[in-house]
C-alpha cells in the first residue's frame, strides 16, 4: 500500500491496495488514521460491485440506509446518475438531475438528520471525459482562518439544518410532502471539536437559520462565514480516474459536485453512507 498527500490542507491518495483481498484489521485502522488526520482518502482502481461496496464499508461502521426519495430508497446504497434506465440522458426538468444540480451547493451529507453521518464512500462508475469533479473543502482550515472575535461569537452557535431548504434554493417542489415528513428540520452545533485536530465549522447548504438569531441577523452571519470559504488552498478537486473510491468525513470537510463540460455525458456514482453514533449537541 503506497499512500501519498494530495491537497495542501486535506487529501491523501493510497494506491497498490485491493480492497476486495487486501483488506486486514492494521489497513483499516490506518485507513482510519488517515481519515481522522487528512478528512478525504482516494482509493485507486477499485472495480467493485455494490456488495463488495457494502462489504468495505462496514468494516468502519454501521451503515445508513437511503432516505425516501433518493434513487436506492431502502437499501445501503445511493445511486447517483444523470441517465435513465435505458440508457438516455435524463431532461434537465428530471428530479434526478435537479438533485445532482443541488449537489452542485457545498453540503455534508446527512446533515440533516438527528445524528449525522460519520463518512461517506463513493466510488466511480461512469465518468465523463471533461469536468464533473468533485471539490472538498477543509472547514478546519476554514475555522482557523476567522478571526478570534468571529470565533468567540460563533463557537456556542446552533444551526438549524432543513434538507427542503437547500433543495428549495434548486426548484421549490423538488422536495415531496413525504420527504418533509420524514426529515424535518434539526439542529446542530455549528462548530465541532476533534480532540486531536482541533475545530471544524459545520455548515453547509442544509443550514437554514441560527437558532435563537432573528432572520436578517441569522443570514447576516451565515453569509459572513462563506466568505471564508473561498480559499484555493482550503479545497482539494479530485478529478475522477474509473473505479476510483473516495472517502470522507462529513464532519470535517463540505464537498460538492462541479459541472460536466460541454455535451453532457454518462455519469454514474455509488455511494454508501457511515451512520453517526452520537448527535453533535452533546
Amino acid at each position: 500500500m503506497l499512500i501519498k498527500k494530495l491537497g495542501t490542507n486535506l487529501g491523501v491518495e493510497i494506491s497498490e491496495l485491493n480492497i476486495k483481498k487486501d483488506v486486514n484489521k492494521n489497513i483499516i485502522s490506518k485507513i482510519v488514521d488517515l481519515l481522522s488526520e487528512f478528512s478525504v482518502v482516494v482509493i485507486r482502481a477499485q472495480n467493485i460491485n455494490n456488495e463488495e461496496h457494502i462489504t468495505f464499508s462496514e468494516l468502519f461502521g454501521n451503515l445508513e440506509f437511503t432516505k425516501v426519495g433518493t434513487d436506492g430508497s431502502g437499501s445501503k446504497v445511493i445511486i447517483l446518475r444523470n441517465f435513465a434506465e435505458d440508457g438516455t440522458i435524463l431532461p434537465v426538468s428530471d428530479r434526478q438531475r435537479l438533485n445532482n444540480l443541488a449537489n452542485q451547493v457545498w453540503h455534508s451529507d446527512s446533515s440533516f438528520k438527528e445524528i449525522p453521518s460519520k463518512t461517506s464512500i463513493l466510488s466511480a462508475k461512469i465518468i465523463p471525459n471533461n469536468g464533473g469533479n468533485t471539490d472538498f473543502l477543509s472547514m478546519r482550515a476554514v475555522y482557523k482562518s476567522l478571526p478570534d472575535e468571529l470565533k468567540n461569537k460563533i463557537d456556542s452557535k446552533i444551526c438549524w439544518h432543513d434538507y427542503s431548504f437547500g433543495r428549495s434554493k434548486i426548484d421549490p417542489g423538488l422536495v415531496s410532502k413525504n420527504e418533509k415528513e420524514k426529515l424535518p428540520p434539526v439542529k446542530q452545533r455549528m462548530v465541532l471539536t476533534n480532540k486531536r485536530y482541533g475545530k471544524s465549522l459545520y455548515l453547509g447548504a442544509h443550514c437554514s437559520k441560527i437558532d435563537g438569531m432573528g432572520k436578517k441577523e441569522s443570514a447576516e452571519l451565515l453569509l459572513e462565514l462563506n466568505t471564508y470559504f473561498d480559499n484555493k488552498s482550503f479545497i482539494y478537486s479530485h478529478v475522477w480516474k474509473p473505479y476510483d473510491l473516495i472517502m470522507w468525513d462529513n464532519r470535517a470537510v463540505l464537498h460538492r459536485a462541479t459541472p460536466i463540460i460541454g455535451e453532457i455525458q454518462k455519469r454514474l456514482m455509488v455511494r454508501t453512507t457511515i451512520a453517526g453514533k452520537s448527535s453533535t449537541l452533546f
